[in-house]
């Protein structure tokens, strides 16, 4: 219980600043209600539970690598910088009339999917915290059963997480019309703003 507990507290955590997916699901709640953004993050979530089991097995190697976040983190600027112009250029403006009831489930389980792909960052977020739990001592013994323990508790912690994203998502709607009718620009400019902060720091600024 020891390993659930701590991958749900690092997920849960991980996710609640706003990210790639976290701002995703919120912008889906606003535009197609919560239960899409729900399936979204749920995709999400099942992929980051695979995300976690391969950061388990390659943790090691990661450890003895350390050069290779950076690259994550280089990769990670032009996804962040492709949907802020997606966003803020290109993206239709939101219509409240648009907002669709009736949402594949599918299409939405696998865009979460494609989007916890794109999430380069939390690469090595789970290969430092897997690292950390092992050296610790925290986890003793890496085997089937701790790692299926642990990435279970990543995955309920994320779905924990974005749930909260899509919470927020329809309080906006129901609250404040004029950012609702904004979502993608403002959700573009998180986006940019995030892109230019990794940027600013691989740089040394």
């Amino acid at each position: 219980m020891i390993l659930f507990a701590a991958g749900f507290g690092l997920s849960l955590f991980g996710s609640l600043p706003p990210g790639l997916i976290s701002l995703s699901v919120a912008q889906t709640a606003i535009q197609r209600g919560v239960a899409a953004a729900m399936l979204l993050a749920a995709g999400a979530a099942g992929a980051e539970f695979f995300q976690a089991w391969a950061a388990v097995a390659l943790t090691g190697w990661f450890l003895s690598n350390p050069g290779v976040e950076r690259w994550f983190q280089w990769a990670a600027i032009p996804v962040f910088f492709t949907l802020a112009a997606y966003l803020l250029f290109w993206s239709k403006p939101y219509d409240s009339r648009a907002l669709v009831a009736d949402v594949s489930a599918v299409r939405q389980v696998g865009k979460g999917v494609l989007l916890s792909a794109f999430n380069l960052l939390a690469v090595p977020y789970w290969f430092a915290y897997c690292g950390t739990l092992r050296v610790s001592g925290v986890w003793k013994e890496v085997d089937l059963a701790s790692t299926l323990i642990f990435s279970a508790g990543v995955t309920v912690g994320t779905v924990g997480a974005l749930g909260l994203y899509a919470w927020l998502g329809r309080v906006i709607m129901q609250h404040s019309a004029s950012m609702a009718r904004h979502a993608d620009r403002f959700v573009g400019l998180i986006f940019l703003g995030l892109g230019l902060k990794l940027l600013f720091g691989l740089l040394g600024y």
